[in-house]
């Protein structure tokens, strides 16, 4: 128990200085890189990089879930995953490589052909990332994940995604981008892992594999087609600039919201695992993720909803001004993104997975005819977002009321989504207070966005150091001391 949990701890320690590391440096590049790129350029990009992820769908089909989950690895199941994940990638490759004009005549976008063949060639090396990301997530060894992660974020995206951009490559900059992040990743991961590259074609060898993948890549699906619906039908009947629009805007709140969920979730999934058949264990472990979980993406929203202009302003520039109210709308989204992101992840470590993909399918049929009834009725990319708003809250309480029937503990779930909402409220409310005499007063924008995130931090520290016991709360308060005692050693040694 206690070696699980220090691991847990350690795991969650290098998750979130992953987190904020990356979230600090996404920001800045975003903010460059959307002084280089066109609204219009990022709506091609918006569209090229959903066809990308359903490559990398289709590389995994939910072998990496299955190699986390499954109680006992051998090394010819890790054989097996390699040979599934490598066959696939070559497979989703060649396909893509192949209907890239016809996905440019489908959405009218000549400029999509390029930028979705160079995604196209990251499909095989994401393939190879797949083992060795999914062993080291098993081992909770999230040290070297984040080091391929911020390596790759450096070099690939800020050093030579930023650069072609800079140089006039336009949307394709973003397929270099990808391209280099993924051959830097596969290096180094495979580095700490050196698992076997052997390939195996023995049936049995993917029996019990795949006995849990099967379930997993239908639910996978159905989330991709449900999370990249909005794009499809914008980049479809939209103009490229509106969903350049709309993309940016999701960004600007969703990557650093998501980027703490991803993160925590990465962390908890073999964790949850580990202790599936310990009913006491799992239900603490997911009161007090959920708990961290709400406070720290309930502050981001409440900071985020309020200084909207700001974020907008400052992080992408005046050609995107039209996103303010698309930033607003995602703010509020995101806490319920998140808490169904640990919800679902909950359900595949206990294997519950038939009950998840009743409300997968149907918050999926839900919002197609949602989506296609608001274009019908000529609404704009707000009332997009409206609708993906509305569907969000309904999809989470169906996974909450899963995740009640699993840990048991319907109170404890109120509870933490009353705390995200007093943490998201009173930090909305400070930002309100701060910020509306500085705008009268005509206070320069990068100034007023630096003191926005200085109130940010700090109604996010006191929520956690105020609020009820969590993992996340733990290690702050152990954090302070021995913050405080370096920084008495420091100064006794620049002392007399």
């Amino acid at each position: 128990m206690t070696s699980l949990k220090s691991r847990t701890v350690n795991a969650v320690k290098w998750s979130y200085m992953t987190m904020g590391i990356a979230t600090v440096l996404g920001l800045v590049f975003t903010a460059i890189l959307s002084r280089l790129l066109t609204p219009a350029e990022f709506g091609v990009v918006a569209i090229a990089f959903v066809l990308q992820r359903f490559g990398q769908f289709i590389a995994d089909l939910g072998v990496g879930q299955a190699l986390v989950q499954k109680p006992e690895l051998s090394a010819e199941d890790i054989q097996a995953g390699f040979t599934s994940s490598m066959g696939l990638g070559v497979l989703a490759t060649a396909a893509a490589w192949l209907l890239a004009p016809l996905a440019g005549e489908y959405f009218n976008k000549p400029d999509l052909v390029m930028v979705f063949r160079g995604y196209a060639v990251a499909y095989l090396l994401n393939a190879m990332i797949i083992i060795s990301q999914s062993l080291l997530r098993r081992q909770l060894k999230f040290r070297p994940l984040m080091i391929g992660e911020l390596v790759s974020l450096t070099i690939g995206h800020g050093l030579l995604g930023l650069g072609a951009a800079a140089l006039g490559f336009g949307a394709f900059s973003l397929a270099i981008s990808q391209i280099a992040q993924a051959l830097i990743q596969m290096v180094i991961l495979y580095a700490y892992t050196r698992h076997s590259l052997r390939l195996t074609f023995r049936p049995e060898s993917y029996r019990h594999l795949y006995a849990f993948a099967t379930r997993v890549t239908v639910i996978n699906f159905l989330e991709f087609i449900s999370s990249n619906l909005d794009s499809l039908m914008l980049a479809r009947l939209y103009p490229s600039a509106a969903l350049g629009l709309y993309s940016r805007g999701y960004k600007a709140v969703g990557t650093p919201a998501m980027s703490f969920a991803t993160s925590l979730t990465r962390v908890l999934a073999p964790s949850f695992s580990a202790v599936q058949t310990e009913p006491e264990r799992l239900r603490r472990a997911h009161h007090s993720a959920l708990l961290a979980l709400l406070i720290v993406i309930s502050c981001v929203a409440g900071g985020v909803f309020v200084a909207a202009p700001e974020v907008v302003g400052v992080l992408m520039g005046p050609q995107f001004v039209g996103a303010v109210i698309l930033v607003r709308i995602f703010a509020v989204a995101v806490p319920f993104m998140a808490c169904s992101n640990l919800a679902g992840v909950l359900a595949e470590a206990t294997a519950n997975l038939n009950v998840k993909l009743k409300i997968q399918a149907t918050y999926t049929v839900g919002l197609a005819l949602a989506f296609w009834t608001v274009y019908s009725l000529g609404g704009s990319v707000a009332a997009i977002a409206g609708v993906l708003l509305g569907g969000t809250v309904l999809r989470n309480l169906g996974l909450e009321l899963l995740a009640r029937s699993i840990v048991g503990s319907g109170r404890e779930i109120l509870q933490s989504y009353g705390v995200g909402l007093l943490s998201g409220l009173g930090t909305a409310a400070a930002f309100y207070v701060v910020v509306t005499p500085l705008r009268s007063l005509g206070t320069p924008l990068p100034a007023l966005f630096l003191i926005e995130l200085m109130v940010g931090a700090a109604a996010l520290a006191a929520a956690i150091f105020l609020g009820p016991p969590n993992e996340l709360k733990t290690m702050a308060l152990r954090a302070v001391p021995a913050v405080t005692n370096r920084l008495r050693r420091a100064a006794g040694q620049r002392g007399p």
